[in-house]
């Protein structure tokens, strides 16, 4: 099966790429560059390991509490949340999943045979629940998907609620993946303390630690999926850059200081987006809760595609319009990034909403 077009990308990469001068679409925050790093030691260039280096995937699974056979480590988390969707289900699955959302989360499943149910989270007030999850429970459902601090809306799920449900998938024989990308205490993973063997993580380097381009994800889950997953990998990518999972350590070994860097920059972008939005009536910001970015949606009905090509053709502003994420009404906007840009940024999206009025 041939896979749609992935409108995330698509609009990135065909719409955005070269045109824009104040990027607020990225969902990480303001990306370091290579002299944040130390490269003076002299790292050798030959393969890493298929799982990833040992001493990584120790650092890493130590802050889940987790075993190092218990971690892959994978180039990015989409490349993880790939080989594990390859590694799990077989044709005739049943998946639940939520849009506003990832496009892979349901269109991989579904390339694989597997039958998906994509619930829309616009109808439930953005809200994830077990109530809104059981009716769309068959006898065949193997995965539900979260995605908690949640991609684009900003939401977090509370820890009852999160414990209900896995409680109730692990009567049911049902695994959860959680994506957990804005996550920034590890020991409230889904997968921290889990001895059910039915649930997963994955994160990365790329929006929390601003490092996207060093490519560098991992998954946390039981140790007989990730050898499976191990073994996927070897036909598609074999392994990490060695280089990459150096410059990881590096990071990694400074976890606090990006933490507080991080927390520092979201908390100053989130009042200066908050203060923006307080003048503009027409919207309706959705309080993020640990994310780098917000969800704001129109009061009345507008094309928000048309609405962000307009912004990116008169004043060079890349926004994501909710259309990519399998909504409308709506837009993402980053507000991780250092307080002149993000100032800047805001003052040209009111100057297109103006036009509008």
């Amino acid at each position: 099966m041939q896979l749609p077009n992935y409108k995330i990308q698509d609009w990135l990469f065909q719409e955005g790429e070269g045109r824009f001068e104040i990027d607020l679409a990225e969902s990480g925050i303001q990306y370091h560059h290579i002299h944040n790093l130390n490269l003076r030691e002299n790292y050798h260039l030959n393969y890493s390991s298929d799982c990833g280096d040992q001493k990584l995937r120790q650092i890493i699974s130590g802050k889940y509490g987790r075993d190092p056979s218990h971690v892959i480590l994978t180039n990015g988390s989409q490349e993880a949340l790939y080989l594990f969707y390859r590694s799990l289900l077989n044709p005739g699955d049943h998946v639940i999943t939520f849009s506003p959302g990832w496009q892979q989360s349901w269109e991989v499943p579904k390339s694989m045979g597997a039958n998906v149910s994509v619930i829309n989270l616009a109808e439930n007030s953005y809200e994830i629940s077990l109530a809104i999850i059981e009716p769309h429970i068959t006898e065949k459902t193997k995965l539900i998907i979260l995605n908690s601090p949640h991609n684009p809306i900003g939401k977090t799920l509370p820890k009852e609620i999160l414990s209900d449900l896995k409680e109730f998938c692990f009567k049911r024989n049902i695994f959860i993946l959680n994506d957990e990308e804005y996550l920034t205490n590890y020991s409230s993973s889904i997968v921290t303390g889990d001895q059910n063997n039915n649930t997963a993580c994955v994160s990365s380097l790329s929006k929390v630690f601003g490092f996207p381009g060093l490519r560098l994800g991992w998954f946390v889950g039981p140790k007989e999926l990730v050898n499976q997953m191990i073994n996927y990998r070897r036909y598609v990518t074999v392994c990490n850059s060695h280089l990459s999972e150096r410059l990881a350590e590096q990071v990694l070994s400074n976890f606090n200081e990006y933490i507080d860097s991080y927390e520092n920059m979201t908390s100053a972008g989130l009042k200066i987006l908050q203060d923006w939005t307080s003048n503009h009536p027409e919207l309706r910001l959705i309080s993020p809760q640990g994310t780098p970015f917000a969800y704001i949606s129109f009061i009345t009905k507008i094309g928000t595609k048309a609405f962000a090509r307009k912004l990116l053709d008169e004043q060079k502003v890349l926004i994501m319009p909710a259309e990519v994420f399998n909504d409308e009404n709506a837009f993402r906007v980053s507000f991780g990034r250092p307080a002149n840009i993000l100032k800047e940024g805001l003052g040209r999206i009111s100057k297109v909403l103006a036009s509008l009025k």
